[in-house]
């Protein structure tokens, strides 16, 4: 599709791996190209022709988080629309019309794990390193973010996550609600790639959605309420 994300279809299972030759940032453009990957699968749910959705990394992260010089830029319109675009991209897996199985082909850091939380399955490495460090970097969680981690993670693991920057790998993130199950880093993507052709054969996709949109409305209202109040959470 472009030089930061490719699009792969087969058998009924896209394929959308995130490759910006460093640890994926999801920059506005990053974003963008997701964003146009997404709409190409929905197309083809839409015509029958994909049953599930894996997002996928690079061969070293999953993605390290949202683009920190236009944080640093000083452009608040940039950096406001760089924040809401992020959580945007979680609303739309966590109510994709097909699975979306997540592939941490390595770590997933800040929005990296934000995004990972939004998937319906999560595929990791046992060396994955899931976090949201926004308090070791001086930064204050956005509600958004809260809200995601309060609706996947265990209320421990919700609680040393958002107040320690606490770090989870393998079985720990597992029991934290980070990942699904973990495999070698060499497995990740073919094992995301096996869940996703199981859900492609065997769930009904009506039913997948509208289930799914039930459980979750409660916290995509949440997380809503977090994107439309961004600008006067962060105001001044």
């Amino acid at each position: 599709m472009s030089s930061l994300v490719s699009y792969e279809l087969n058998d009924a299972v896209a394929t959308i791996t995130m490759d910006d030759g460093k640890v994926n940032a999801l920059s506005p453009a990053m974003q963008a190209e997701i964003n146009a990957a997404l709409d190409q699968a929905a197309a083809g749910a839409a015509a029958g022709e994909v049953k599930a959705v894996v997002l996928a990394g690079n061969s070293k992260v999953f993605s390290g988080g949202f683009d920190l010089s236009v944080f640093s830029s000083g452009d608040v319109a940039a950096t406001l629309g760089m924040l809401a675009g992020g959580f945007e991209l979680s609303v739309r897996c966590l109510s994709f019309p097909v699975p979306v199985i997540m592939a941490a082909t390595g770590h997933a850091i800040a929005m990296g794990s934000f995004l990972l939380l939004s998937g319906d399955h999560r595929v990791g490495a046992v060396t994955s390193r899931c976090q949201a460090n926004e308090v070791k970097i001086g930064m204050t969680l956005p509600i958004a973010a809260i809200e995601i981690m309060r609706m996947r993670l265990t209320r421990a693991a919700f609680q040393r996550g958002i107040a320690m920057a606490a770090v989870f790998t393998g079985d720990a993130a597992i029991a934290g609600g980070w990942l699904d199950e973990v495999v070698e880093a060499d497995a990740v993507l073919e094992r995301a790639q096996q869940v996703a052709a199981e859900a492609a054969a065997t769930l009904n996709t009506g039913a997948h959605v509208a289930s799914k949109l039930k459980a979750r409305a409660e916290a995509l209202t949440a997380i809503r309420a977090g994107i439309d109040g961004l600008a006067q959470e962060f105001a001044g």
